[in-house]
């Protein structure tokens, strides 16, 4: 047997290294390094988000807050209108029954005239010269009361004319006033629609939080990306490095190939001298047991290639899955993103808003301005939002920045093609060679059948011809695959390019439709807030103008009242020169005998509303104690249902925290588990190959793969550590929430005392009704008793009438009667007064005793039913306000009536005092005429009569 031993320089590149994977593309480093970039900047927008988000939160508070002060003005608003307008009506009644009162005393001045006229025709009749001149005197007098009475009168006309003037301003005003209310009422539906789809993008965003969350979670962090980074460089760094040998080694492989060739032609005629047939069977089957084992190692160093290859594109599909979560960010990113809690805050700051707006909706009708700066300021919110989103959105990458990395991609694609061709052309020219040396193998295979040839000769060249055919072999596969890698990087590489252009595409729409710059948002707000600061001061001076108007009114008051005065005096001056008598004495006597009778009337009923008192306030109190007795027992009641809704709420809430905690806690014991088995795995395939590959692999490849392990091992251990101090955690609160469970059910009443205490609290409000229908009963009688007391004053009052109207008395007799019957008229007219005023409260008291069985049932219905639609509140306010609009309507049709009415009566008013002046001037020529000369009594009877015509005529038109 012959030993075969082959040289180190003859040996092929498998017997020296093992198969080593190719030269990575020069494109996946970057790519890696430009999704970390865009890891970092996607981190970093997601902050600035957050941010901006919290910003927005505390912006909407802060509006919530203002939208409360804003209704709260209305409201204060609202009541000065109201009151203003009170005011107004009360002051038009007070006129109208001024003119009223006006008219009666025209009518009495008339009959006094008439009176007058009389009495002047027979004292002309009789010839009286002194009484004549008394009646001139005296009508002298009168004039010049009637002329202050007309300007008096002029006064109130040109009051009235004012109040109407500020009735249509009114008027107008309110018209305005209803226009807004109804645009106010359209932007609130407008503004409750974009509330409710931020509502929902707020769901949705919270929606895609949790999402990004759960993804974030499962991502890897920086860190470990930068180790994977470093480790595959390193790889890669070794494996350019080695392809370099391999080519220097090819290429002294070549040149040795070239020295075997001429070795083969000196030796060819020396082979038939060594060599015998039987030793070259010999060294064939030598050959084919080499061949066998060549064999399995390549097999071998296959399955290792295939492993390489395995864990590359291992690394390209995590590498893929990065590139997606990042899209995902980044369209997460572009929507804004709020927390549950203030999401919820926020809805229920809007229904208590909602709430107050719908009752609300007439109070706003003065506040209109300051709703439309409300409006505005929202625009100018919506603006700034826009702007934060487009400052957001120009954290991402720009469309030239795009544009760069997609040449630098192209430019890297055409260096790739570069080598791909070089390489080819390396391939054609080593296929070359092969197919010639395959030639030169047959020829010398075909002269070595009857020749003999050297065994060491032979042997290397046929080592060399396997080597240089599998190595061809091999790079031909490699070249391929790397060809379709690039071709699929390519690809790839463009779609990824027409996504992220339709992107920016659908950005750049977005900022054009949805986005406003900070300037005009700066300027609608600088704006808003001159308007709001010129709508105080006008404010202020509306109240000041309404101060001045009313201090006007009251003026007026006092000047009518001075006018009644005056008027008064008129008539007592008159009635204390002519008073009328007949059976004076009788009357008066009668009259007494009534006043004294009302009197003991007056002590009866005074006793009796003593006695309602002292029954109301008894009843007043077990009221009280009733409502304490109520209110305690609602308040456990509501106490003792609202901490049994929570017991039950927090079991619930945490038997699912409990449920996904363990749920949990058994995925990461499955993670672990699988961990431990890949571990465990991979030690046991990187023991097999160590075996094999003791001879191959580097000791810094062997210190970084164990870092690696062991850091992974450590995240694990870590994240475990976590999740056993949070379940301890859960579990501790899930105890504290078992013993606070437990006191509420020891703090709570059992349903059979609250059904007994309920019985008691029905059987006394039954008794409580009983004792109101009989107090009802008790005022019923004394409202009758009242009117028959007011019945008898009319009476009286009617007798005085018939005793004024019938003769005349002395005056001093008259005016000590009259002082007499008046001051025990104005005695028995305050007592009067007195009782009503009595009645009137215990018919408050009464209606208040009612108002409170309502609120009781109304407590009792809510404790028992506790749900009502804000739907129907919403629609029941709605007819309120248009029966207010309607009632407004009303009212000023029912002012524009009394204006016309008012004007009829100072035309009449005008008419009379015409008339009255005409009377005057026919009674001084009268006078005039009997005092210096002296016509016939025809004449006389004539101008009487045509006066007399002229009153009845008068008459007849005020009636």
């Amino acid at each position: 047997e012959v030993s075969i031993f082959v040289p180190i320089y003859l040996q092929s590149r498998s017997m020296l290294r093992p198969l080593e994977l190719s030269l990575p593309n020069q494109s996946s480093s970057s790519e890696k390094e430009t999704l970390k970039k865009e890891l970092d900047s996607m981190r970093t927008c997601y902050g600035a988000a957050k941010e901006e988000i919290s910003k927005l939160q505390r912006e909407l508070s802060h509006k919530a807050s203002e939208c409360k002060a804003l209704a709260s003005e209305c409201e204060r608003t609202k009541a000065e209108s109201d009151g203003q307008i009170k005011q107004l009506e009360d002051a038009l009644k007070d006129v109208q029954k001024r003119m009223f009162d006006s008219e009666g005393k025209v009518k009495q001045m008339q009959t006094h005239f008439l009176a007058l006229k009389d009495h002047l025709t027979n004292e002309a009749a009789s010839g009286n010269s002194k009484l004549t001149e008394e009646l001139k005197d005296q009508l002298k007098e009168m004039k010049t009361k009637y002329e202050g009475a007309s300007a008096e009168v002029g006064k109130l006309r040109n009051h009235i004319k004012q109040n109407e003037l500020l009735v249509a301003e009114f008027k107008r005003d309110e018209g305005r006033l209803v226009e807004e209310n109804k645009r106010l009422q359209k932007e609130l539906v407008k503004l409750e629609m974009e509330r409710d789809k931020r509502g929902r993008n707020v769901m949705e965003l919270e929606g895609q939080l949790k999402e990004t969350a759960a993804k974030l979670a499962h991502s890897v962090t920086s860190e470990k990306f930068e180790n994977m980074k470093s480790l595959l460089s390193n790889e890669v760094n070794e494996k350019a490095r080695k392809l370099a040998e391999m080519e220097g080694e090819h290429e002294k492989l070549q040149a040795e190939i070239l020295l075997l060739k001429r070795e083969s032609e000196s030796q060819k005629a020396k082979l038939a001298q060594h060599v015998k047939p039987e030793e070259l069977e010999q060294m064939k089957s030598g050959f084919e047991q080499k061949k066998e084992e060549l064999g399995k190692t390549i097999s071998e160093l296959s399955q290792k290639n295939q492993t390489l290859q395995k864990e590359l594109e291992r690394l390209q599909i995590d590498n893929k899955m990065l590139k997606q979560q990042i899209q995902m960010l980044k369209t997460e990113i572009k929507s804004h993103n709020v927390p549950l809690k203030i999401h919820e805050e926020l809805k229920k700051t809007n229904d208590l808003t909602v709430g107050d707006l719908t009752k609300k909706l007439f109070e706003m009708t003065k506040k209109y301005n300051e709703s439309k700066a409300e409006a505005e300021k929202l625009l100018a919110e919506k603006n700034n939002l826009s702007e934060n989103i487009s400052h957001f959105q120009a954290v991402y990458l720009s469309p030239e920045q795009h544009k760069k990395e997609v040449e630098a991609l192209k430019y890297n694609g055409i260096e790739l093609e570069k080598q791909l061709a070089e390489v080819q052309k390396k391939y054609d020219d080593e296929q070359a060679k092969v197919c010639k040396l395959v030639s030169e193998n047959r020829v010398i295979s075909e002269t070595l059948r009857d020749q003999y040839v050297l065994a060491t000769t032979h042997e290397e060249i046929k080592t060399v011809l396997n080597n240089t055919l599998e190595k061809t072999n091999r790079e031909l596969s490699d070249l391929k695959e790397k060809n379709e890698e690039i071709k699929q990087e390519f690809m790839r590489v463009n779609e990824e390019n027409g996504t992220l252009k339709n992107k920016v595409k659908l950005l750049q729409n977005q900022l054009q439709t949805e986005y406003i710059s900070l300037k005009d948002h700066e300027t609608t707000v600088t704006t808003l807030n001159k308007s709001m600061q010129e709508l105080q001061e006008s404010n202020v001076a509306v109240m000041a103008e309404y101060k001045r108007g009313q201090e006007e009114i009251l003026q007026l008051h006092a000047e009518i009242e001075a006018q009644k005065k005056e008027l008064d005096t008129i008539q007592e001056c008159i009635k204390s020169k002519y008073a009328p008598v007949a059976s004076f004495e009788d009357r008066e006597q009668s009259f007494e005998a009534t006043v004294k009778e009302l009197k003991a009337q007056l002590q009866e009923q005074v006793q009796k509303c003593r006695e309602s008192e002292e029954g109301n306030k008894k009843y007043k109190q077990e009221n009280e104690k009733l409502k304490n007795g109520l209110l305690s027992i609602q308040n456990d009641l509501q106490q003792n249902y609202i901490l049994a809704e929570k017991s039950r709420e927090m079991e619930k809430m945490f038997a699912s925290k409990m449920e996904e905690l363990n749920k949990q806690l058994r995925e990461l014991l499955q993670k672990y588990t699988g961990q431990r088995e890949e571990r465990d795995d991979l030690q046991e395939s990187t023991k097999e190959p160590v075996i094999m590959q003791a001879q191959h692999l580097s000791a810094e490849q062997m210190e970084a793969l164990k870092k690696a392990l062991g850091h992974t091992i450590e995240d694990l251990k870590e994240a475990l550590r976590s999740k056993k101090e949070r379940y301890d955690k859960e579990t501790l609160k899930v105890g504290e929430l078992q013993q606070e469970l437990s006191d509420l059910k020891k703090s709570s009443i059992p349903l059979v005392e609250y059904t007994q205490m309920k019985e008691v609290l029905e059987q006394e409000i039954v008794a409580i009704k009983n004792s109101l229908k009989e107090k009802e009963e008790e005022n019923q009688i004394k409202n009758e008793e009242i009117v028959k007391l007011q019945s008898e004053i009319q009476l009286a009052q009617q007798a005085l009438t018939d005793l004024e109207s019938k003769e005349v008395i002395d005056i001093s007799e008259y005016k000590s009667m009259k002082s007499t019957l008046e001051a025990q008229i104005n005695s028995i007219a305050e007592n009067l007064s007195n009782m009503n005023k009595k009645y009137e409260e215990a018919c408050e008291e009464a209606l208040q005793a009612k108002k409170s069985e309502l609120s009781l049932k109304d407590e009792k219905e809510l404790l028992q039913l506790r749900s009502c639609s804000i739907e129907q509140e919403i629609k029941d306010q709605k007819e309120r306000c248009d029966k207010s609009l309607t009632t407004i309507i009303d009212l000023q049709k029912r002012i524009q009536e009394s204006a016309k009415q008012v004007e009829a009566k100072d035309n009449k008013i005008t008419e009379l005092l015409n008339d009255v002046e005409r009377l005057k001037q026919a009674l001084n020529g009268l006078s005039q005429l009997t005092y210096t000369t002296g016509i016939p009594s025809k004449r006389q009877n004539q101008q009487v009569e045509m006066l007399q015509n002229q009153v009845k005529t008068l008459q007849q038109q005020l009636a």
